[in-house]
C-alpha cells in the first residue's frame, strides 16, 4: 500500500480501536503502585505517542527494525565480558556496528567488509548503497 492508503486504512481500522482502548483506560479505577496501576498509568502517560502512527502512513506500526538492528549488541554485550581488554571490547563493538549498519542497509556484511578490509588503510567505504 502507498503510505496514504496505510494512513486511510489506519484511521478507519485500528484507530477506533486504540479510541475504545483509551476510553476503556480512563475509567478504570486502579490505584498504589500495584503492576496493574503501573501499567494503566504508564499506558495513559504514553498515549500521544501510541497514536503517532495514525498521522502518517510512513510510520510503521511497530518498531520491529529498531529492535532488530539493536539486538546484536545485546548478545554482544554479554560476550565483551570475556575480552581480554577494554580495547578489544571496543573493536568488537565497533565491528558490530560496521556490520548492522551494512544489513540495515541492504548489504551483504560478509562481502562488504572483504571489499572494506581489501582497500588500502585510510580508505572511507560507508556501509550503504549509493
Amino acid at each position: 500500500m502507498t503510505a496514504t492508503e496505510r494512513y486511510e486504512q489506519r484511521l478507519v481500522k485500528v484507530k477506533p480501536l486504540l479510541d475504545a482502548f483509551f476510553s476503556w483506560l480512563e475509567e478504570q479505577n486502579v490505584s498504589g503502585k500495584g503492576k496493574l496501576a503501573k501499567a494503566v498509568r504508564y499506558a495513559l502517560n504514553e498515549k500521544k505517542y501510541l497514536y503517532t502512527f495514525l498521522e502518517d502512513g510512513n510510520v510503521p506500526i511497530d518498531n520491529n527494525r529498531a529492535e532488530n538492528a539493536t539486538r546484536p549488541f545485546a548478545v554482544g554485550r554479554k560476550n565483551w565480558l570475556f575480552n581480554n581488554t577494554e580495547r578489544g571490547a571496543k573493536c568488537s563493538a565497533i565491528l558490530y556496528s560496521i556490520i548492522s549498519t551494512a544489513q540495515a542497509n541492504g548489504l551483504d556484511a560478509e562481502k562488504y567488509l572483504t571489499e572494506l578490509f581489501s582497500q588500502p588503510h585510510g580508505t572511507i567505504l560507508l556501509p550503504w548503497k549509493h
